[in-house]
């Protein structure tokens, strides 16, 4: 039977709560009222995936300069899980939202991959795009499109396919980071659009089509200043875990609206 969100009850009682799944978890607050869990993988959907926590999860685990954000008994909270305080913890973290529909699905069978990439292409308005083969990446970072140097822009996920490359930006509060590149003249989006113009030819020679997607709380979380030859899709996210091919669709959609109303508006 299909378990809707309205069948958990969803509690905040001190420094525990229940997770989309009904489970108690430990929390703290910050000093601005946001939810933070005590153990960043407790913000993670895991079904199925083994071992747990992968490499990309690892990866993340780093410790924030917002432990700032967080005094006495609350920093003792927010520290407990793991010995420090990492930004997977927060209830507004992208990447945890990221990891748990993107991330999933990476690590699921091939048939399951070209399953949901042909939904999410569908969604994405992409009819052109070939689903076979579909290999789906998160956090990877490519050459800095103005420099060319290491530790160039993180691409939050990304999925290449039989005929196109498409590179991913995740927001969940936060907006699109300017001031960037070489001259701080350009956005985020600008410069995964540059990347796959002036480079993505000439990597990846025999993918006809290069797309920079956005996916966010709206689909106007983001507006296009991607170059001719590229294009731009943006999706919201309630429509991405709203996917039913997803392998875990009716946890990734109770995940949704149980992060979504935690939180801080």
């Amino acid at each position: 039977m299909k378990e809707c969100l309205s069948d958990i009850i969803i509690q905040i009682d001190g420094t525990e709560m229940k997770d989309w799944n009904g489970k108690d978890i430990q929390i703290a607050r910050s000093k601005g009222g946001v939810i933070v869990v005590s153990n960043p993988l407790d913000n993670l959907i895991s079904t199925g995936i083994n071992p747990w926590p992968t490499p990309e999860i690892l990866q993340k685990l780093y410790q924030s300069r917002q432990v700032r954000a967080f005094e006495g008994e609350q920093l003792e909270l927010a520290k407990a899980g793991i010995g420090y305080y990492c930004d997977l913890q927060s209830l507004h973290s992208e990447d945890a939202i990221t990891w748990s529909v993107f991330g999933t699905v990476s690590h699921s069978s091939e048939e399951i991959r070209k399953r949901w990439t042909d939904t999410f292409l569908s969604l994405s308005n992409l009819p052109d795009i070939l689903s076979r083969g579909a290999d789906i990446f998160l956090w990877r970072r490519i050459p800095h499109p103005d420099t060319l140097v290491s530790g160039g822009p993180e691409i939050d996920f990304g999925i290449i396919t039989e005929n196109a490359l498409i590179l991913g930006e995740a927001k969940w509060q936060s907006n699109v980071a300017s001031s960037q590149g070489k001259n701080k003249n350009k956005d985020q989006i600008m410069l995964r659009g540059e990347f796959l113009l002036k480079y993505a030819r000439r990597i990846f020679p025999k993918l006809s089509h290069h797309i920079v997607i956005g996916v966010g709380l709206s689909k106007e979380s983001f507006r296009s200043t991607v170059p001719d030859g590229v294009l731009f899709r943006s999706v919201a996210w309630e429509a991405v875990c709203g996917l039913n091919s997803h392998p875990l669709s009716d946890e990734v959609q109770r995940y949704f609206q149980w992060k979504k109303e935690h939180t801080k508006f």
